[in-house]
């Protein structure tokens, strides 16, 4: 749906009052506070475990990363080990042709004019032009084997280079791995903490539900003190008789005793 003209005309003469007021600078400054506020916003009201899954998300997208350089190199080992091969094939070669030039040499050396080789007569000047060609062969092979040892030597400082390079990125990979599981860990702890602190009781009906208890507990006792009390009033009181005395009992068991013999005057 498009905006009418008359619309745009509005916002354009707003913008312009606004940039007119505070400046360009002031505006731009404003424009980019207020884009910065909504994206910490935004952040600010992203759940933990997403922004966790987007970092486990992100750790995954650098394992082809990884995969690639590993790939490159283990092209380079192939290259550097090749390149040896080859280098040590032509110095080989080189040894060869150096011994084989040596002999040719020391037969020019003797000043004779017919020369012998594996049971065959050459002429001083054939054996001359022979030695001449595989000198220029051999510094043609030798200018091979330069270049051929500086690129080994290129080829083998690439890859030490670009194995510390995947072995650094592979450390901050496992790193990154270590952190994230450690955040998860963390995370769960934090969210075991919050479910625990969401425990809460209400402590002044706790009070409450104690404090009834107690005067239960007091009625209970004052009725178990009246029920005792009325028990021991409605029953009979024990009254005991009173004992005789021990001379009454003694004359009911054997009779009165004899009045007491009339004791003599001594006067008389």
């Amino acid at each position: 749906m498009f905006v009418s003209w008359p619309r745009w005309w509005m916002l354009g003469g707003i913008a312009t009052l606004v940039v007119s007021s505070l400046g360009l600078a002031n505006s731009w400054s404003y424009l980019k506070t207020a884009w910065r506020g909504v994206g910490e916003t935004i952040r600010d009201a992203t759940p933990i475990d997403f922004d966790l899954q987007r970092l486990d998300g992100m750790i995954r997208e650098l394992e082809p990363e990884i995969r690639r350089n590993q790939e490159v190199v283990a092209q380079l080992e192939v290259e550097v080990e090749y390149l040896q091969r080859e280098v040590a094939a032509l110095k080989e070669e080189q040894e060869t042709a150096k011994a084989q030039m040596r002999r040719l040499r020391d037969a020019l050396g003797d000043g004779q004019t017919q020369l012998q080789f594996a049971g065959q007569s050459y002429s001083r000047q054939d054996v001359e032009r022979d030695l001449q060609k595989r000198l220029d062969q051999y510094e043609q092979r030798q200018s091979q084997l330069g270049a051929k040892e500086q690129l080994l030597e290129q080829r083998r400082r690439t890859l030490e280079a670009a194995e510390a390079k995947v072995l650094a990125y592979r450390e901050q990979y496992e790193q990154l791995v270590d952190k994230s599981e450690q955040l998860q860990a963390e995370l769960k702890l934090a969210e075991a903490a919050q479910a625990a602190g969401r425990l809460e009781f209400d402590s002044s009906k706790l009070a409450q539900t104690r404090q009834l208890a107690q005067d239960v507990e007091k009625r209970i006792r004052v009725l178990q003190r009246v029920v005792d009390s009325q028990r021991k009033s409605s029953g009979e009181i024990p009254v005991e008789a009173d004992k005789p005395p021990a001379t009454k009992r003694f004359d009911e068991l054997f009779g009165p005793t004899a009045p007491a013999a009339a004791q003599p005057n001594p006067r008389a």
